[in-house]
């Protein structure tokens, strides 16, 4: 979307403003700015096959974890860290997909289903890791919203703000669909990819966010590259969404 595209873009119902107190992205091969810049402009090729660093974690957490998951953890510990208990907002649109693949293949060939498999591929199996591994047991809420589920867990999030939270954490992590997916669900070319951010609720000291209903209609961008625009690029407004147009944007605080 166009800069005068964006401007005509009205939008209401904002959220609370909230601030984006801290992120911390992962696609494959990028690690700093300048990576990240690139991605944008595609001109990254990632190297199919790598994965994040989950170290930090126990060895019987790291191998109970798929490539999303991994992705996932990977973001969100950091921006948890020092923090005793986080609410957190899970997002993702395929969550364990390989896994579901697994069972359903396991289905047709009429063999029994795999009690560990079942538990790791439901959708906030990737959550319950997380609170595990960190001992937290906050209240989680995760969301399956198709493309636009990255914004939606963003709006989750800041509605649980508006509700009184002090902090929530939004984790959100894609990875490719496996075959025979890979042609039904169309998936941009941002993936595989996560971002966990840490929301607070708005001070006086900082530039706050809002995120608001948009009229009009939905931008070409996916949700992940409006993202990464927003946070790396310090866009002032950037518009998200598939279905529906919601516009991130900055405000002054006070």
């Amino acid at each position: 979307m166009t800069s005068s595209q964006q401007d005509s873009v009205q939008a209401t119902d904002f959220t609370e403003v909230f601030d984006i107190a801290r992120w911390h992205a992962w696609a494959p091969g990028v690690q700093t700015p300048d990576d990240w810049h690139a991605w944008l402009q595609g001109l990254r090729v990632p190297p199919p096959d790598a994965q994040p660093d989950v170290s930090f974690l126990p060895g019987l957490l790291r191998r109970r974890l798929d490539r999303q998951g991994r992705m996932a953890l990977h973001t969100a510990w950091p921006c948890a860290k020092g923090l005793e208990a986080v609410p957190l907002v899970y997002a993702s649109r395929h969550g364990a997909l390989q896994r579901t693949l697994e069972m359903l293949v396991a289905l047709t060939k009429d063999e029994p289903l795999s009690p560990t498999l079942f538990s790791l591929a439901v959708h906030n199996s990737t959550a319950g890791l997380f609170s595990i591994a960190r001992g937290d047991r906050s209240a989680t809420t995760a969301i399956a919203a198709g493309k636009d589920s990255l914004t939606m867990g963003l709006l989750e999030a800041a509605g649980m703000l508006a509700d009184g939270a002090a902090h929530v954490l939004v984790m959100y992590a894609d990875d490719v669909a496996p075959p025979p997916y890979t042609g039904q669900v169309g998936d941009p070319p941002t993936l595989p990819f996560a971002i966990s951010l840490l929301l607070t609720a708005q001070t006086d000291r900082n530039n706050g966010c809002r995120l608001g209903l948009a009229s009009g209609s939905a931008p070409g961008q996916t949700p992940e590259t409006a993202l990464i625009e927003f946070l790396v690029e310090n866009r002032q407004q950037v518009v998200m969404g598939s279905g529906q147009a919601w516009r991130l944007e900055r405000v002054d605080a006070g």
